[in-house]
C-alpha cells in the first residue's frame, strides 16, 4: 500500500504522464490496461527481474527479432463467463482460438531464446501452452473468420445443402412471375425482395389481385404492397424450418466446443496473463529506444549515480539533443544535496528527473542516462514540489508545502528520497531559512537522501559545516543572461537577480543602491561564489583545450597506425608474393627429385648414385635455392680463408672450408667448397658464416665424424661414406625401433639372409637411439657376421646415429 505523500509525490513527478506513453507502445488492449497500471515496486528481487525482463526485451528488438502482441485479444468478459460454464458465442471462440495460436507462437519463440542469455523472458514458457487438441477441433469447426463452418459435420453439411436447394427453387417461382406476361405488368419493379425474412414482390396495390399471395408489407404511399407469391409460401415455410434446424445443430457445435475450452481455461487464463504481460515487457523495451533508456546498476546502498541523465517526458515531448544531460551523485556518506542558482535555471526539472528515475527503476523501466549508472532502491520517495495551494482546505502556499514538509519529517529514514522543491519558500526569508535549515539538518541526521532547491543564502554554508551535506548549482551564462541547465556540485549558486537586473538596463545607481542593501554576510557569499565561477570557468576551458589536444593527438596516433598497418600488409602481400613463387620453383624441383629418386630406385648402383647426386647439384645451381637466406638482409662480406671453421646457414651444418675462389669476398653468388664430416658441400659465399675456434663444437655425433665410436662392433670393419649415396627402399631397409634385443637379432638374420639372396647391398638397419641396447647388439652382431664386409653408422640425412648402413 502506498501512503497519501507518496501518492501525491507520484502526481508530482507526473508519473501518470509517463505511463500514458508507455501504454502507447502496448499493443493489445490487455496490455495498454497494464502499463496504465504500473506502481514502482519494492522489492529488490521483483525489481531485479523486471528490469532483466526489460533489458532482454531490449535485445531482442536491436536484433530484429521482438515478439508481436498486436493479435491479443481482450478475453476478461470471455473467461469470467466460462467460469459460469456459458456457451460461448462464435466470436468468442474465435478469441479464444486466437489467444491459444499466439502463446503456441510465443512459446516455440521463447524455446529458441538462449537461457543464458534471456533467463527473464525464458521463466514464461511454463505459463504457455501448446494447445495442440483444441486448437485442432476449434480449426476443424471455425473458419478463418471465426465462423462455424458449413460442414462442420455431416448433419450441418446436409441441412445446408437443403437450405441451398429450396432457396434456389424460391428465387426460381419469383421469376416465372417477373417474366410472366400477364403478372409482371402488376409489378412495380421487376425485381424481389425479403421482408420480415420472406421473400415478396413489390406490387401495384391497384393490381394487388393479379399476384395472388400473403401481403407483408406496404409501402408509405400505400401504392405498393409486398406480395408473397402463394407458389412461394409452402417453399418458404420449408425453408425456415431447415434454417431454424441449422441455428440448433450451431448451437450445439457451439455447446460442445465450449464444453472442450473450458476445460482449458485454467490454462488459457494462465496464457492470457502471460501474454499481456509479455506485451508490457516488449512495450517497455520499445518506450526505452525512444529515449535510449539502459539498465543501471542497482547500488547496495542507499546511493545513486545517474550519469549523463535526461528527464525522459523532456525527451519524448522535444528533441532528445535539446535536453542538457547531468550527472549527479548522491547517497553513503554524502546524503544531502543543496542546490542553489536562479529561476528557470533547471533546478526543479533536475530534482523531477531524480525522482522520475528512481521510480522508474522500481517500476523495472530502463532509465535515460549513460551505462555505468547505479541507481538505488528507494523503498519510498517523497517530493513536494509545485504550488499545492488547497483552496477547498482554506491553506496558503506556505501552508500547503509545510504540511507535507511534516509529513516527511515524520515519515522519513534511511532507504527515503526526500525531494524538496524552494524549501522554506512562501513566508518570511529568515523564518523560511531557518525552518529550511532544520528540517535539511534533520533529514540529514535521519539518514534519508535529500534534494533540495532553494534562494535562501544561509543555506549555502551548511555544507561547509555539516558532514553529509553538498553544495550544488546549476550554470547560468551571464553574457546572454540564460541558463545553460548544467549542474555543477561542490559550489553553491547565485540567484543572479542583480545581475540581471542590470544588463536588463535597470539604473546603475539603483543597482549599487541595492547591493548596499544587501546583508554584508549575504554579499561576502556572493562575492565568493562568483569568483570561484569564475575560476571554474577558467579551468573548464583549460580542460577544454587539453581535451581537445588528446583527441587530436588521438587521431594523428589512429592516422599513423593505419599508415603502419598498410605499410605491413604491403610487406605481408610481399613475402606471400615470393613465398609463391619458391613454391612454384620447388614443386619443379621436388618432381625432377622424384624422377631421379625413381631411376636410381631401377638401377642401384654407385655410378648412378652419383650421376643422381650431381644432376641434383646442379638442379640447386640453376634454382639458386641457396640464395634465399642472404635476400633476407644481405651483409657486408667477411674475408673467408681456406681452413675457417664456418657454418652454412640454410643446411644449419658446420664445416670447414677446402676451397675458395679468388675474389669471392666481392661476389657473394661465388661458389665455396665446405667439407661438414664426410660430406663436401658447395655453397654460395652469401650462406657461409665464420664461427670462432671458441664457439665451435665438436663434430662429433655428426654424420661419420662419431663413426669411430660406435660401440660394440670392431673398428677394422666401420668406414667412412665418402662418395655412395644410400638410397632407401622397402626392399633395402630393416625398422627395427620397439623390438627387443632377442627379437630384433632374430629378424636382422633373416633380413641379411633375404637381402643376400636377392644380392641387395647395401642395406640400411634402423635401430632408433632410446637406450643404445638394440643398436649396440646391431652392430655386434654385424661385425661378427661373415655376411657383411663393413658398416657404418648413418649420415645426418640419412638418419644419423639412429640407423647404421652395411655392405654385404
Amino acid at each position: 500500500m502506498f501512503k497519501d505523500i507518496e501518492l501525491r509525490a507520484l502526481r508530482s513527478l507526473e508519473w501518470d504522464k509517463l505511463l500514458e506513453f508507455l501504454s502507447q507502445e502496448a499493443e493489445s488492449k490487455r496490455g495498454k490496461e497494464l502499463c496504465r497500471q504500473v506502481l514502482p515496486g519494492r522489492e529488490r528481487a521483483i525489481v531485479n527481474v523486471l528490469l532483466a525482463e526489460s533489458d532482454e526485451a531490449l535485445a531482442l528488438i536491436s536484433q530484429r527479432t521482438g515478439m508481436s502482441f498486436e493479435r491479443l485479444p481482450d478475453l476478461e468478459e470471455t473467461l469470467n463467463r466460462l467460469e459460469s460454464q456459458a456457451v460461448l458465442s462464435e466470436s468468442e471462440l474465435h478469441a479464444c482460438r486466437l489467444a491459444m495460436s499466439l502463446s503456441r507462437q510465443s512459446r516455440r519463440s521463447l524455446s529458441l531464446l538462449d537461457n543464458e542469455a534471456f533467463p527473464a523472458l525464458r521463466a514464461y514458457l511454463p505459463t504457455l501452452a501448446d494447445f495442440d487438441q483444441l486448437l485442432r477441433e476449434l480449426n476443424e469447426m471455425l473458419d478463418d473468420g471465426g465462423r462455424v463452418k458449413d460442414d462442420a459435420t455431416p448433419h450441418l453439411r446436409g441441412l445446408k445443402s437443403e437450405v441451398r436447394r429450396l432457396d434456389s427453387k424460391i428465387k426460381d417461382e419469383l421469376n416465372k412471375v417477373i417474366h410472366s406476361q400477364t403478372q409482371s405488368k402488376a409489378l412495380q419493379e421487376p425485381i424481389y425482395t425479403q421482408r420480415n425474412g420472406r421473400y415478396v414482390l413489390p406490387v401495384s396495390a391497384a393490381q394487388r389481385h393479379v399476384v395472388p399471395g400473403i401481403v407483408h408489407d406496404s409501402s408509405q404511399s400505400g401504392l405498393t404492397v409486398y406480395v408473397e407469391p402463394m407458389p412461394v409460401v409452402e417453399l418458404a415455410n420449408k425453408l425456415r424450418i431447415k434454417e431454424a434446424e441449422i441455428e440448433h445443430e450451431i448451437a450445439r457445435i457451439l455447446s460442445v466446443l465450449s464444453q472442450q475450452v473450458y476445460a482449458g481455461r485454467d490454462q488459457l487464463s494462465q496464457a492470457f496473463t502471460s501474454l499481456a504481460e509479455l506485451d508490457a515487457i516488449f512495450a517497455r523495451a520499445r518506450f526505452a529506444t525512444k529515449y535510449d533508456g539502459i539498465k543501471p546498476e542497482l547500488s547496495d546502498e542507499n546511493r545513486f549515480e545517474f550519469i549523463s541523465a535526461r528527464h525522459p517526458l523532456l525527451i519524448l515531448q522535444s528533441a532528445k539533443e535539446k535536453v542538457v544531460p547531468n550527472t549527479v551523485s548522491l547517497g553513503g556518506k554524502d546524503r544531502t544535496l543543496v542546490i542553489t542558482g536562479p529561476n528557470t535555471g533547471g533546478k526543479t526539472v533536475l530534482l523531477k528527473t531524480i525522482g522520475l528515475l528512481s521510480l522508474m527503476v522500481r517500476a523495472g523501466l530502463l532509465i535515460p542516462a549513460a551505462r555505468g549508472s547505479k541507481a538505488a532502491l528507494f523503498t519510498q520517495i517523497f517530493a513536494d514540489i509545485g504550488d499545492e495551494q488547497s483552496l477547498a482546505q482554506s491553506l496558503s502556499t506556505f501552508s500547503s508545502h509545510m504540511k507535507t514538509i511534516v509529513e516527511v519529517v515524520k515519515s522519513s529514514t534511511v532507504g527515503t528520497l526526500a525531494l524538496l522543491d524552494e524549501i522554506g519558500v512562501g513566508t518570511d526569508p529568515r523564518e523560511g531559512a531557518a525552518i529550511a535549515r532544520s528540517v535539511l539538518e534533520h533529514l540529514n541526521d535521519s539518514g534519508a537522501v535529500t534534494v533540495s532547491t532553494t534562494h535562501f543564502g544561509q543555506l549555502k554554508t551548511l555544507a561547509y559545516n555539516l558532514p553529509g551535506m553538498v553544495n550544488g548549482s546549476l550554470e547560468f551564462d551571464e553574457t546572454t543572461l540564460s541558463p545553460t541547465y548544467r549542474l555543477r556540485t561542490g559550489i553553491p549558486g547565485s540567484s543572479k537577480g542583480i545581475t540581471i537586473a542590470r544588463r536588463l538596463g535597470l539604473d546603475e545607481k539603483l543597482v549599487e543602491l541595492a547591493i548596499s542593501y544587501l546583508d554584508v554576510a549575504d554579499a561576502v557569499i556572493d562575492e565568493t561564489v562568483a569568483r570561484l565561477e569564475e575560476r571554474i570557468k577558467g579551468l573548464e576551458s583549460k580542460e577544454s583545450l587539453a581535451q581537445e589536444k588528446l583527441t587530436e593527438a588521438e587521431r594523428l596516433t589512429q592516422e599513423l597506425q593505419l599508415e603502419i598497418d598498410r605499410e605491413r600488409a604491403q610487406s605481408e602481400e610481399t613475402r606471400q608474393k615470393l613465398a609463391t613463387d619458391l613454391k612454384e620453383e620447388f614443386t619443379v624441383a621436388f618432381e625432377l627429385i622424384k624422377d631421379t629418386i625413381r631411376n636410381l630406385q631401377k638401377e642401384p648402383s654407385i655410378s648412378g648414385a652419383q650421376k643422381a647426386k650431381e644432376k641434383m647439384e646442379q638442379l640447386k645451381r640453376e634454382l639458386n635455392w641457396l640464395d634465399s637466406p642472404a635476400k633476407k638482409g644481405e651483409k657486408a662480406p667477411v674475408k673467408l680463408s681456406v681452413g675457417d671453421r664456418v657454418s652454412v646457414v640454410s643446411l644449419n651444418q658446420r664445416g670447414v672450408i677446402e676451397e675458395l675462389p679468388e675474389g669471392v669476398e666481392n661476389n657473394p653468388r661465388g661458389i665455396v667448397v665446405v667439407r661438414a664430416g664426410a660430406v663436401k658441400l658447395k655453397v654460395p659465399a652469401s650462406d657461409v658464416r665464420r664461427i670462432s675456434d671458441g664457439g665451435q663444437k665438436s663434430e662429433k655425433g655428426r654424420g661419420g665424424g662419431n663413426a669411430g665410436k660406435a660401440r660394440g662392433p670392431a673398428p677394422g670393419r666401420v668406414y667412412r661414406n665418402e662418395t655412395n649415396v644410400f638410397v632407401r627402399t622397402e626392399r633395402n631397409t630393416l625398422d627395427l625401433r620397439g623390438e627387443r634385443v632377442d627379437a630384433a637379432l632374430i629378424k636382422l638374420e633373416q633380413f641379411l639372409d633375404a637381402c643376400l639372396l636377392s644380392s641387395i647391398s647395401p642395406v640400411m638397419i634402423i635401430h632408433g637411439h632410446g637406450t643404445g641396447a638394440v643398436k649396440d647388439a646391431v652392430r655386434t652382431f654385424l661385425s661378427n657376421s661373415n655376411y657383411v664386409s663393413k658398416f657404418r653408422p648413418g649420415e645426418n640425412y640419412e638418419g644419423a646415429d639412429g640407423v647404421t648402413v652395411a655392405e654385404l
